[in-house]
């Protein structure tokens, strides 16, 4: 391998970084990319709250729009700091809210 050094004698046919391993496609993955799947998995956890840009993100919407609907109030949200977070149960309930108003007009 070009570039890598061995700080002790290197047994011939190891590798210095990780053991390559055949991965569900049968490509070579490393350890540490089995690793980070599993703290992947173990992370899938909602967040109780969410900063603005990801706020905006989970509910497909921009900004200033995220804004307006704090300001009427249909949003709740927290000051942490200098940090505004959005609360998760907030955008759910106000998706559930605008989806049956829908229902409703469609009746």
């Amino acid at each position: 391998m070009a570039g890598l050094t061995c700080s002790a004698p290197c047994p011939p046919g190891q590798s210095v970084i990780t053991r390559l391993m055949k991965g569900p496609t049968g490509m070579p993955t490393s350890g540490a990319n089995e690793q980070r799947a599993r703290q992947k998995i173990q992370t899938d956890i909602e967040p109780i709250a969410m900063r603005v840009p990801e706020a905006c993100r989970y509910l497909g919407i921009g900004r200033s729009t995220l804004y307006v609907l704090i300001g009427e109030g249909e949003i709740e949200y927290i000051k942490l700091g200098s940090s505004t977070l959005v609360l998760t149960e907030s955008l759910r309930s106000l998706v559930e809210r605008r989806r049956k108003s829908v229902d409703q007009i469609d009746s």
